[in-house]
This record gives C-alpha cells, sequence and structure tokens, in this order.
C-alpha cells in the first residue's frame, strides 16, 4: 500500500512539475475568445449548475499579468467576472477559482488556444480542459485534436462537452 500511494504521489508531482508555463508568443491568446469546448474528469464540474461551466470572452495582459474575463451562470442568469493569474512557486501559471488551478498551454495558433488545468478543491483534484476560439465553433480537424489531448490526459470522449450551439451568455458580450 505505501508503494502504491508513493507511486500516484511521484506521478503526480512529476505530472504537475511536466506542466510549466509554456506561452511564448502571447499574440496567439490574447483577446476576444469563446469557449467551444470544455471537458473534466468530474463531468458533474462541467454540466449545467456546475462550478467550472465557464464561458471565456477575453483574455489580456496588462504588466506582465494576465487576466481573463468569463461569464458563469447562477440562478438562470449571465454573470460576468475576471480572474487573475499568478506564478505559483514552481512557476506554474495559476489563479483561483473554485479552489487553486493551475493551467498549461497544450496548443496554439491564430484560431485556437488549448488548455489543461488541474483544480485542487477541498483536497481533491480535477483535471479540466478548455478549447477557446477567436470564433464562436472551429473546424472538427481542431475538435479532434482537442480530444486526442484530452485522452493524454485521462480525460474520455463522452466527457468532453461541445459548446458551440450553447448559449455561452452571448447577450452579454
Amino acid at each position: 500500500m505505501k508503494i502504491l500511494l508513493l507511486t500516484v504521489g511521484l506521478a503526480l508531482v512529476c505530472g504537475l512539475q511536466a506542466l510549466k508555463n509554456n506561452i511564448e508568443d502571447t499574440s496567439k491568446i490574447l483577446g476576444e475568445r469563446f469557449t467551444v469546448a470544455l471537458t473534466s474528469n468530474v463531468t458533474a464540474k462541467i454540466e449545467e449548475g456546475g462550478s467550472l461551466k465557464l464561458f471565456v470572452k477575453s483574455t489580456n495582459k496588462h504588466g506582465g499579468v494576465f487576466t481573463g474575463v468569463f461569464f458563469k451562470r447562477e440562478n438562470g442568469k449571465c454573470i460576468q467576472f475576471s480572474l487573475t493569474a499568478f506564478k505559483g512557486d514552481d512557476d506554474q501559471m495559476c489563479f483561483y477559482y473554485d479552489g487553486l488551478n493551475d493551467f498549461s498551454l497544450q496548443s496554439s495558433d491564430s484560431k485556437h488556444a488549448m488548455y489543461i488545468l488541474h483544480n485542487v478543491h477541498n483536497g481533491k483534484m480535477i483535471i479540466w480542459a478548455v478549447l477557446y476560439g477567436r470564433t464562436p465553433d472551429l473546424p472538427d480537424e481542431i475538435k479532434q485534436k482537442f480530444e486526442e489531448m484530452c485522452e493524454r490526459f485521462g480525460i474520455r470522449k463522452d466527457q468532453i462537452r461541445d459548446l458551440s450551439n450553447d448559449d455561452r451568455c452571448e447577450k452579454l458580450r
């Protein structure tokens, strides 16, 4: 049992160390965005009413600080809020929302950005991922690439929610 716990702990540490911030060209990730797909290994977190069902409006960088403007639904209403990222002790990019979240950019170009996130709340870790687009929908090739990325992090295809046809609080944009 001790060896199993040590192995799991070591895997988590090594996995988190591999998630160092890799954002080099910020022009690809800044500006107006749309949440095209969302996933988590705990799907209740991304379903209607789930704390991680967030819709991005924009991402910005001011004075070296990354910020994002998001929407979420509370009691049937869309609420706008912002988050500010910071570098953790290990230089990993983090933000506080429903616990501590570290994030890593996995893929980006002029049309999309894919992030993997680890949320730690009340001693439990949840893996989640987002696919942001410059437009409300993206080509199937990019969505397939997102599915493959999610599988590498242990998230199944049936846990991915395509939000390209959902109401993402568009009236507040």
